[in-house]
């Protein structure tokens, strides 16, 4: 008696609740925005709103923590794509540069051989360079097996470099006009005046034998005078004056030569082939 009387009630429950449900919804139905509930409504959305909001920006930036943290092995991965085509994109930027200053320092030392009709010339390229205190030096990757000989000029784009000193098959060492040892027959262009320059290393190559009566100025040119069974040919570059005295015991002239041609960056140069070798 007891569960049945239960179980009535239980349903007497269901039923009364539904009820009122189905009127709650009538109610609100016909009443619209206007009604009674639409205002309990308006009401809990009021307090409820609020809290929501609150709520919000307290785990709005948690979550986009989360989800940046999930995120970072895929942004990590971008970076280094990113920075893997920044660094092709340089190294292309820079092979094209040095190969447009490559090919401008081939057409100078094009136009230098069309000039002072070097055309009995071999190109080469430097390999290594032994420029110190103690040695002035290129190695150039042309050898015997190419016609070259001790002996022979070389010049790059910019003028006079020095001459081949030591030969092998197929490289050959070009010892520099500012190497200590080296001695050029050269000439002031102005007064067409001779002397003889001397290499002095990490100086400017002094000039010798100058008549004293030679009106010499800073910045006048100075080229090589060709003699017959000279090393250099005639009207070959070598660089300008770059201070001019006077010994005050001998009287002489003293004149520096600052060299046309930067030896820290020689790259192509032309060795003038001798007529045996031609």
């Amino acid at each position: 008696m007891a569960i049945s009387g239960r179980t009535r009630s239980t349903r007497g429950l269901v039923i009364l609740l539904v009820t009122a449900s189905l009127i709650t919804i009538t109610v609100d139905y016909k009443e619209g925005h206007h009604g009674p509930l639409a205002k309990v409504g308006d009401a809990a959305l009021a307090v409820i709103g609020p809290l929501q909001s609150a709520v919000t920006r307290v785990t709005r930036p948690i979550g986009s923590f989360f989800a940046g943290v999930l995120k970072v092995p895929s942004l990590q991965s971008q970076i280094h794509q990113l920075k893997s085509r920044l660094a092709q994109e340089q190294a292309r930027e820079l092979a094209g540069v040095s190969a447009q200053q490559q090919l401008a320092k081939l057409q100078q030392l094009l136009n230098l051989r069309t000039t002072l009709g070097l055309d009995q010339s071999t190109g080469a390229r430097v390999v290594s360079s032994g420029v110190s205190n103690f040695e002035w030096s290129v190695d150039i990757d042309k050898g015997s097996n190419q016609g070259l000989r001790p002996g022979m000029a070389v010049v790059a784009d910019g003028g006079l470099v020095g001459n081949v000193t030591q030969v092998s098959p197929f490289a050959s060492k070009v010892t520099l006009i500012a190497d200590p040892g080296m001695k050029v027959a050269a000439r002031l262009v102005s007064s067409q005046t001779t002397g003889q320059l001397v290499g002095q290393g990490n100086h400017d190559l002094r000039m010798e034998l100058v008549d004293a009566s030679t009106v010499v100025g800073v910045g006048e040119p100075v080229e090589t005078v060709g003699f017959p069974g000279g090393l250099y040919p005639s009207g070959i570059p070598i660089g300008q004056v770059s201070s001019v005295g006077t010994d005050r015991v001998t009287n002489a002239k003293l004149i520096s030569v600052r060299p046309a041609v930067d030896f820290s960056s020689l790259d192509y140069v032309l060795v003038v082939l001798s007529p045996e070798s031609r």
